[in-house]
């Protein structure tokens, strides 16, 4: 599980209420010595009221294979 919480650096930014904020987690499985299988999946928020009022909420997610040699 990770929770993240990101500050704009822009020239007008000013920590206030409305910087994004994440929450995600995921799985993995392992085949075999060399072989897992991985997926996670996670949802990115505005902590608080955004001061120009517009909501930027989002999903995403990703599954895929991994080989270690």
């Amino acid at each position: 599980m990770r929770v993240n919480v990101w500050r704009d650096s822009g020239a007008e930014a000013t920590g206030r209420a409305g910087d994004p904020a994440g929450v995600c987690g995921g799985v993995i499985a392992k085949l075999t010595a060399n072989w897992s299988l991985y997926a996670q999946g996670g949802y990115q928020f505005a902590a608080g009221e955004p001061s120009n009022g517009i909501r930027r909420d989002g999903v995403m997610g990703d599954v895929g294979m991994r080989y270690n040699w």
